[in-house]
């Protein structure tokens, strides 16, 4: 398929999402509305795959996945409408829109810098999804903000699928761009390239999950786990808001680990294509089932907001309690592509052998934790709680490769001893 060809199927895709949504959002609890929906899902995902043809990988990647989530929450909304109330489906909606809005500006400021869109237009796209996600992060935050921040989004979107229903991905102006940016580059320069980016973006949203993952977990999820009769937990803010942080932070960390898993496939590539590609698959299916897990915690949080209770009570525990049984599910998948990843770093020349034996060490103690969950004997320890130290150092050693491996300060020090060599 040509990228005119793609173009114009992405244009007709928005138009229509942008019809069934708004049809079938109209038609609550009816089978046609639910249709309608998750062909807008459908349509949604496919928007972020036809993209992805015509981008730069950075963000090719981010837009892809940005639209997976979207379509992945929006297809959820459904199920806990009925399941869990409006309001688990109202929190769904708006971390739908967060992450359209947030995947969506790089992406238009994309489109500009490839001149696939008149900067006007471009930058119109950004500016309404960055009012978009401003929006969605307020109504998340408790402060209601209505439509208008999604008005300029969404027309931008009726334009933009006009214009690419018109012309597919075609340059505003004359000539294709080039996809290097006009700079010279050998073959061997540009695998470097592409390894250097790989570990840099893999090692920072390592960081990143860790960070936000801590922050969720340890800080909210597992403290409203152990509220007492009374429901104190010491937190700041009201438990319905805290909750709906969290999985704010835990939606954002299986994003990020989609984008690990194919930035580490990248990395390690050369190891062993096939065994990459595995690992790679096996991390993003762990992210779903996690996504899945996470739609608990949704269900909680929409239990307090429709009783209008801040107190954790049996259904709240329960919904958390099913969260954190479906994620010890997940664990088995990455515990595999930990293990895959150790084997792919113990083979690749470029990664330490004792950075390699951690990793497999962390993804062995990850399937012990998960089989031992299932059994029906009791499982007595967390072998994860001590082998995790392995990520970590993943973690520290892809940043610190980056650090050392920069293609502009590797350039450098080749021109500086090619000119040292000279003679006077």
């Amino acid at each position: 398929m040509s990228l005119r060809v793609a173009g114009r199927c992405a244009g007709a895709f928005f138009l229509l999402a942008f019809v069934a949504y708004g049809v079938g959002s109209a038609l609550p609890g009816q089978p046609a509305g639910a249709a309608l929906v998750a062909l807008n899902s459908a349509l949604v995902a496919a928007i972020g795959a036809l993209a992805f043809r015509a981008l730069r990988p950075g963000a090719a990647w981010g837009y892809l996945v940005a639209r997976g989530a979207e379509a992945f929450l929006l297809a959820a909304g459904l199920v806990l409408r009925d399941s869990a109330g409006a309001g688990a489906a109202d929190i769904v909606y708006q971390a739908a829109m967060l992450s359209l809005g947030l995947g969506s500006v790089p992406f238009c400021l994309a489109l500009a810098r490839q001149r696939w869109l008149p900067r006007w237009l471009a930058g119109w796209g950004a500016a309404g999804y960055a009012l978009l996600a401003a929006g969605a992060a307020a109504e998340l935050s408790g402060i209601r903000v209505g439509f208008a921040p999604a008005a300029p989004g969404g027309l931008f979107e009726l334009v933009f699928g006009v214009l690419l229903l018109a012309r597919g991905f075609a340059p505003a102006t004359g000539g294709r761009p080039d996809p290097t940016g006009g700079a010279p580059s050998s073959a061997a320069g540009a695998g470097d390239t592409r390894v250097w980016r790989a570990a840099r973006a893999a090692g920072v949203g390592l960081l990143l999950m860790a960070i936000l993952a801590g922050l969720a977990t340890f800080g909210v999820v597992q403290r409203l786990a152990a509220a007492d009769a009374a429901g104190a937990t010491g937190l700041p803010l009201s438990h319905q808001r805290a909750l709906v942080l969290a999985v704010v932070a835990l939606l954002a960390v299986a994003c990020l680990d989609v984008l690990v898993a194919w930035a580490l496939r990248a990395f390690l590539a050369d190891a062993g294509r096939a065994v990459a590609l595995l690992a790679a698959w096996c991390r993003t299916g762990y992210a779903v089932v996690f996504a899945v897990a996470i739609t608990h915690l949704v269900a909680a949080a929409g239990l307090l907001r429709d009783g209008g209770t801040d107190r954790i009570d049996a259904g709240v525990r329960a919904r958390i309690a099913d969260f954190e049984e479906v994620w010890s599910v997940g664990l088995l998948l990455f515990g595999v592509h930990l293990l895959l990843i150790g084997w792919l770093a113990w083979r690749s020349a470029a990664v330490p052998t004792w950075v390699a034996a951690l990793v497999a060490v962390a993804g062995a103690g990850y399937l012990a934790d998960s089989i031992g969950a299932l059994v029906p004997a009791a499982y007595p320890v967390q072998v994860a709680t001590v082998t995790f130290v392995g990520e970590v150092v993943l973690m520290g050693w892809l940043l610190g490769f980056a650090a050392r491996r920069r293609p502009g300060r590797r350039a450098d020090r080749d021109a500086g001893r090619a000119r040292q060599a000279q003679p006077a």
